[in-house]
């Protein structure tokens, strides 16, 4: 490694060894010179992890190429799968600069072609070493200073994570305590509301135990029952002859033929005419029965 670095190319102030991944005694040296400000504020605003592109193209088993780069060309000598030599051009070498790079890599240029290959596109390496770079950047980014502002970071999204909870439980508990005085309130009211209809109830058992003479109540109370509207008024109450007669004026919503429907369906009453005259009045007449 010492002697790798030792002979690596005087104007360049980088330098990166791999080590080669088939022949572990092998190691490839690539070195490039940063730009003209200082290594410091190069790598301060450039906090990313470098990899040489000869190590992102698909490797070749053995023989020589020039590999088109992003930026200029690229020759590579390879042997059992490992990168020999390589060198770089601005463009494509001439055959002279091509026989001075063979001659670099121990070749021997008596026995193979001395002609440029063609400048070829190599396709990107599929399995690039991603967790290498991730590392990298880890410990580009790890300074006390980065340490500090993220547990900043870090400590004050979690006091704004915090404050946000607290204020949405304090929401949601102020509204389940509305809830729930609301619940009692309509509770009350249910509750009054069957304590009259027990009273009620209690009412028509004892008129029920009166006799035949409770027929006109549950003739009126079937009656009554069935019609729905708004602002209905009984004008008229008449009893002739076991038949009951009941004016009533408003607006109901139910037609002649349901409601004659409905009337003769109840127990107390039979034989129901209904007629719907001008004014918003209905004349009701049934028969009552006896109540069973």
């Amino acid at each position: 490694m010492l002697q790798a670095e030792r002979d690596a190319a005087s104007g360049g102030n980088v330098s990166q060894i791999e080590q080669d991944q088939k022949n572990r005694k092998l190691a490839g040296l690539w070195t490039w010179p940063l730009p003209e400000q200082s290594s410091d504020e190069y790598l301060a605003a450039k906090p990313t992890s470098s990899i040489p592109e000869t190590l992102t193209r698909q490797s070749m088993q053995d023989g020589r190429r020039l590999v088109q780069c992003l930026e200029g060309v690229e020759g590579q000598v390879w042997e059992d799968g490992c990168l020999m030599a390589s060198r770089w051009w601005p463009g494509a070498p001439s055959q002279s600069q091509w026989v001075t790079f063979l001659r670099s890599a121990r070749l021997k240029t008596d026995e193979i072609s001395l002609e440029p290959p063609r400048v070829v596109e190599v396709p990107w390496r599929t399995n690039l070493p991603f967790a290498r770079g991730a590392v990298d950047a880890v410990q580009v980014f790890a300074t006390p200073m980065h340490l500090l502002v993220a547990v900043g970071v870090i400590f004050g999204a979690l006091l704004v994570y915090n404050g946000v909870q607290y204020t949405r439980y304090t929401q949601t508990l102020k509204n389940l305590q509305a809830q729930v005085i609301a619940r009692k309130e309509v509770v009350s009211d249910v509750l009054k509301e069957r304590n009259k209809a027990v009273l009620n109830l209690r009412s028509i058992e004892k008129m029920g135990g009166i006799g035949s003479s409770t027929a006109l109540l549950y003739g009126l109370a079937g009656t009554l029952e069935k019609i729905e509207g708004d602002g209905l008024e009984i004008v008229k109450l008449t009893l002739l002859d076991n038949q009951l007669g009941v004016r009533i004026k408003g607006e109901p919503e139910n037609d002649g033929a349901s409601l004659v429907k409905e009337l003769e369906a109840d127990p107390a009453l039979a034989q129901v005419s209904v007629n719907f005259t001008s004014g918003n009045v209905i004349d009701i007449k049934a028969v009552l029965e006896a109540p069973q």
